[in-house]
């Protein structure tokens, strides 16, 4: 299989600064089915899907490079590409502790994204919902059958996802805007960069601040400020009248990564 630039296995763990983290969200991401195996990152499937539970993967999550941060290299796992249909992916109404505007769905009728699937054990999807923030920062949810179709292999069973609780940031005419880096067909949104919406909410927020950098360091090293933030644009989010998913009670264990 060919891999453009993009997909290099080289690129897929840069060495980033917490600038470059920030603002790089979400992250290189390959076109192909990868898996976690053995310690090592390796093309294709290499594990029993069987008995591990899909979940549809909208933002940095899609990335081996988050995905080594969350389980390293001795956590066995398995990523597949998968096609999100009749929604698209835009930028959440909050700021990560990595300094990112993350993602999350919005219903778009007609419109296919391309994404992944990853399949977890029980106890890595345990580790998954407090890296989320279930509860806090994202419902866990059903998707509706039939929206997010497996490339690789035929798959029939529920698959599952995390949504965004305070929804989605309205720019210009309150509409999301979707991200740029996430390819997809009949669009409907504009698009932008992860880059140029934390240009725009630094503007919006902090009218006095001049400095991408600095601002993104403030928010990742004081906690009180960035849920400040955080609390500000809860106020002006939207969310969907129609939703393609089905929120599910989780019993947490452990504490939230937030």
């Amino acid at each position: 299989m060919k891999k453009d630039k993009k997909t290099n296995e080289t690129n897929l763990f840069p060495d980033y600064s917490y600038f470059e983290r920030a603002i790089n969200y979400p992250y290189p991401t390959p076109d192909y089915a990868y898996s976690f195996f053995k310690g090592k990152f390796i093309q294709g499937i290499h594990l029993d899907l069987e008995k591990r539970i899909p979940i549809l993967s909208v933002g940095s999550n899609r990335a081996p490079m988050q995905l080594q941060r969350k389980f390293s290299f001795n956590q066995d796992i398995c990523v597949t590409p998968a096609i999100l249909c009749d929604s698209d992916i835009v930028y959440a109404a909050s700021i990560s502790s990595y300094g990112s505007m993350p993602a999350t769905q919005w219903p778009s009728i007609g419109t296919t994204v391309d994404l992944n699937v990853l399949w977890l054990t029980k106890e890595q999807l345990d580790l998954m919902h407090l890296t989320e923030a279930v509860g806090v920062a994202y419902d866990f949810v059903k998707m509706k059958q039939g929206t997010v179709k497996i490339k690789d292999f035929k798959y029939n069973g529920d698959i599952y996802g995390y949504i965004s609780i305070p929804g989605v940031f309205p720019f210009e005419l309150k509409k999301p805007k979707r991200f740029k880096a996430i390819s997809g067909l009949n669009i409907k949104l504009k698009a932008i960069d992860e880059e140029s919406v934390l240009i725009f909410l630094m503007n919006l927020l902090e009218s006095k601040q001049y400095d991408l950098s600095i601002w993104i360091w403030n928010i990742i090293n004081n906690k009180d400020y960035r849920l400040t933030l955080h609390d500000k644009l809860k106020l002006t989010a939207l969310r969907p009248k129609n939703p393609n998913w089905e929120i599910i009670n989780v019993k947490m264990n452990g504490s939230l990564i937030i």
